[in-house]
């Protein structure tokens, strides 16, 4: 998570948080590429949208809540940390000119950093700011430390790579931060028209994305990210840190659950959980209707061994997402169990 304002690596860049006036000419705009090597809803969700409410509430661009008070870009998360491991590429948007840069930042999530002060000045965290002509900025933030690949006053063309995704500075999760900015001043790729905060919650335009990009990231409020059955509970951080780092659903397994998670979460949303067995039915369970958004979340159902083994056979989980008494996202996941 991040705020509305960073230092643009040592540039003497006064940077404004104003969406009040119109950008430049829209033959002057830059048409952007997606800002990371993935795959749109499978490996790479996003997390939050620019803030547009000019006051102390929050507002994305479709008139939703899926940012926090100041935000100024738009984070693409991947899985978890150890999804950038074996690299996940931040890639340029558009064709432009390394402007500034920073590399040497540790991967930290902010919760475990226990250094005082320890990225005061330094919230982007490893980053990169491309200068596109015409007034007009990227910048790219909590990339991976020594993953930098480029060179201040470097030409890049877009789909360049220019570090890999990351969780240095102030982040809680590995993502990318991507920001764009026009004559010092905030602009939101999916709503860059935007006037005195106003969203649309109507809204099919590409923004200042390409169509093909633009399609694949269209809006949507509350996702599942991932599911899949365990041997025990796993915990909402162990999954940020791992997504795959779950106790396996063996025979012999303290418990046999089937567990989900989200993002963008409304208040007043439930969550279905049903497990059919080898001999049908497992469990299924409804949860109580949330007392608030949440913007990441998780929940499981299942039960505990009582029994010498779980009965060995085929197991189907699925998870959903109930909105206003209707199934608005649904994940579904086998697993085996072999007699022991």
């Amino acid at each position: 998570m991040i705020g509305r304002r960073f230092p643009a690596f040592g540039l003497a860049t006064a940077i404004s948080i104003c969406l009040l006036s119109l950008p430049a000419n829209a033959a002057d705009r830059p048409e952007l590429a997606l800002p990371l090597a993935c795959d749109p809803r499978a490996t790479c969700f996003i997390q939050n949208f620019v803030d547009l409410d000019p006051g102390p509430g929050v507002r994305d661009y479709a008139c939703g809540a899926a940012t926090y008070e100041g935000h100024s870009g738009v984070d693409f998360r991947v899985l978890s940390a150890a999804s950038t491991a074996s690299g996940v590429p931040v890639l340029a948007a558009a064709n432009g000119v390394v402007k500034g840069r920073r590399d040497g930042v540790a991967d930290i999530f902010m919760r475990d950093n226990k250094v005082v002060g320890g990225i005061k000045g330094r919230e982007c965290g490893n980053g990169v700011l491309l200068d596109h002509g015409n007034g007009w900025e990227t910048q790219y933030c909590h990339l991976k430390q020594g993953s930098i690949s480029v060179a201040e006053g470097q030409t890049v063309t877009q789909g360049d790579r220019l570090g890999d995704v990351g969780y240095s500075g102030k982040a809680d999760f590995a993502h990318v931060h991507f920001s764009v900015r026009h004559d010092g001043k905030v602009i939101d790729p999916f709503l860059p028209d935007a006037v005195d905060g106003a969203c649309r919650k109507d809204s099919k335009a590409a923004g200042l994305w390409k169509p093909e990009v633009s399609a694949k990231i269209a809006y949507k409020s509350g996702e599942i990210i991932g599911a899949g059955f365990a041997g025990g509970p796993p915990s909402l951080d162990g999954l940020e840190k791992d997504h795959a780092n779950v106790v396996p659903a063996l025979a012999d397994a303290p418990a046999l659950i089937f567990y989900g998670r989200f993002i963008n979460l409304r208040g007043g949303d439930r969550l279905r959980v049903v497990i059919d067995g080898p001999g049908g039915s497992f469990t299924e369970e409804l949860t109580e209707p949330l007392d608030r958004n949440k913007a990441t979340y998780m929940t499981f159902a299942g039960k505990k061994r009582t029994i010498r083994a779980w009965p060995p056979g085929r197991y189907q989980g699925r998870v959903e997402i109930v909105r206003d008494g209707a199934v608005i996202a649904t994940r579904v996941a086998e697993t085996t169990i072999v007699a022991p």
